[in-house]
This record gives C-alpha cells, sequence and structure tokens, in this order.
C-alpha cells in the first residue's frame, strides 16, 4: 500500500509555507490538489508515474464538462506543476515531471485602464454611492473609500497589499512606503505630496475612529480586509457608468499606464509593481503604444 494522500497532502502544506507563498495562494494550491484527488477517488499514491496522465485527464475535465475558461485551467496547472516538484523534491517519486504539463493557450490582452477624468468621477461619487451610511462613520467611511483609489492610482499596489500597509511602513519625510508583496518580498512604493496630502487628512479622522496600526480599517476597529475592498469596487462600479467594470486590478493598471504615458521608464515601472519579470510589466508598452496612436493627429495627410 502506497502513501496517504491526506499526509501527503499535509506535507506539501508546509513545503508551500516554507517557499513563503500567501497564505491566499497555498489555500488554493491545496484545495486544488484535494479536488484532484477527489475526483479520481484516490487515498494513496501507488503509481506515481500515473499521476501526470491522470492530470491531463483532469484538465480535459475541467475544459469539456467544468467550462471553465483557459486561464482559469492555467492556475489550476500551476497547483499541479508544483505538486509534481514538491513529490520529486521530497522523494516521492523518482523523477520531475512538472515540465510535463503544458499551459493552455490564453490570448494576450491589454490590461484595462482608467483615465484620470474617469478617476476623477468616481472618487466624486463616493459620497453619493456611500450616503446610507450611519452618519457617525459616513465622514470616515467616505474619506477612507476616496483614499484607497487615490492609493491604488498612485502608487500600483496589489489590493493585497493595500489592506496591510501600515502607517508605520509610511516614511512622509521622503514619500515612501514600505510594502510587503507576493512571496513576502519587499519593496519600496513612492507617491507625490498629493497623496501625501490627502493621506494625512484622512489619518487624522481615521484616528478618531481607531487607533490601529493599519491605515485603512472598518468601522469596526479592525484591519479592512480584500473581500471589503472588493465590495467597495461593485458598488462604486454599479452606481458608476463606465465602458468597463472597476476592480482594484483596473487601478493598477491605471497605475502602470499613466507612469508610462508620462515618460517613465519600464524598469523602474516593474520595481513599482513588484513584478518579478520584465515580460509582465512590458504588457503596458502596448498600452502607451494605443495611447499615442489614438492621438497620433496627422494620419490623414499626405503630401
Amino acid at each position: 500500500m502506497g502513501k496517504v494522500i491526506s499526509d501527503i497532502i499535509q506535507d506539501y502544506r508546509y513545503y508551500l509555507i516554507r517557499l513563503g507563498l500567501s497564505d491566499r495562494t497555498v489555500k488554493e494550491y491545496i484545495a486544488d490538489i484535494q479536488r484532484f484527488f477527489r475526483y479520481f477517488k484516490t487515498e494513496y499514491l501507488e503509481n506515481p508515474e500515473k499521476i501526470v496522465e491522470n492530470i491531463k485527464r483532469y484538465i480535459v475535465y475541467l475544459k469539456s464538462e467544468r467550462n471553465c475558461s483557459n486561464r482559469g485551467v492555467n492556475r489550476k496547472i500551476s497547483s499541479f506543476r508544483s505538486f509534481l516538484k514538491f513529490l520529486w523534491k521530497e522523494k516521492y517519486i523518482d523523477n520531475n515531471y512538472s515540465d510535463n504539463i503544458e499551459s493552455l493557450k490564453t490570448p494576450r490582452t491589454l490590461p484595462k485602464a482608467a483615465s484620470l477624468e474617469d478617476v476623477k468621477k468616481i472618487i466624486s461619487s463616493i459620497d453619493f454611492v456611500f450616503s446610507k451610511v450611519n452618519e457617525k462613520y459616513r465622514k470616515f467611511v467616505s474619506m477612507r473609500n476616496r483614499m484607497i483609489f487615490i492609493f491604488l492610482v498612485f502608487t500600483g499596489l496589489r489590493v493585497s497589499e493595500l489592506v496591510n500597509v501600515k502607517t508605520t511602513d509610511i516614511d512622509f519625510s521622503q514619500n515612501t512606503i514600505k510594502v510587503k508583496g507576493k512571496g513576502d518580498k519587499e519593496r519600496i512604493v513612492i507617491f507625490n505630496d498629493y497623496v501625501k496630502e490627502c493621506l494625512i487628512e484622512y489619518l487624522k479622522v481615521k484616528e478618531e475612529i481607531a487607533s490601529s496600526d493599519y491605515v485603512f480599517v472598518s468601522i469596526r476597529k479592525k484591519k479592512i480586509d480584500v473581500r471589503t475592498v472588493q465590495y467597495i469596487f461593485q458598488r462604486v462600479s454599479k452606481t458608476i457608468s463606465l465602458r468597463f467594470k472597476i476592480t482594484p486590478h483596473v487601478m493598477r493598471h491605471t497605475f502602470a499606464t499613466l507612469m508610462l504615458e508620462n515618460g517613465s521608464d519600464i524598469v523602474a515601472i516593474k520595481e513599482l509593481l513588484g513584478h518579478s519579470n520584465l515580460n509582465t510589466t512590458q504588457i503596458y508598452t502596448k498600452v502607451s503604444v494605443e495611447h499615442l496612436r489614438k492621438n497620433y493627429k496627422i494620419g490623414g495627410i499626405r503630401i
């Protein structure tokens, strides 16, 4: 009888934690592997070489019967590759089969970005969208939500990074923030004087509600979570009529696009966004080209 799958998955969890992956990533990877073994009703690891064959069958099942998108399947494939690499490193199997699982092709779409006019429209609508909040907290909630949008547009933070920013991470003399990103990698993010002014004003109001070290808190005086930020964006998106859905990631794209269109170096943008690979950042050069093309006003001239 082979190794018990539940025990192996527990070892895999510790392996992922040792790699320094975020809690969210660990949970997603573990859930993917558990669902995979449940689908094949596998309790023991008796034939390791058959795992790759079953993974490929499972991918077909996800596509044909579950109607998962290629992008969604590829996220699960990342889990499978990681698991296969773990099995090899921990000597559960003799070979590293992680490269035998190929990703599905996905269209490389340009990230959506809001214009400055869009952002102004969003921020000016905050009071209306959240006008039914208890009067005691209305000013705080309005300022906090407005600050969230401003923060994301001018820093390019991920929403998971935003909710974890503490006042001790901010250096107002240098206009910088120390951010812990993916894989617990630290980086420095810069903000301008406009953000500084808004932030100082917001923090004064926040201190009347909660003395928490976290910049963004709920009316219950606890650190705001990612789901709450997403809810804020959903409410605003339903109220404001724009050509696309407003999400925290759109604000991140907006930051990158504004930086590039105003002459920022692509490598600097990579560092500010916390991308580990320059290829991830270079998609924004396509956005910039589109911006230039739209503003090329002599296309119809002939001589």
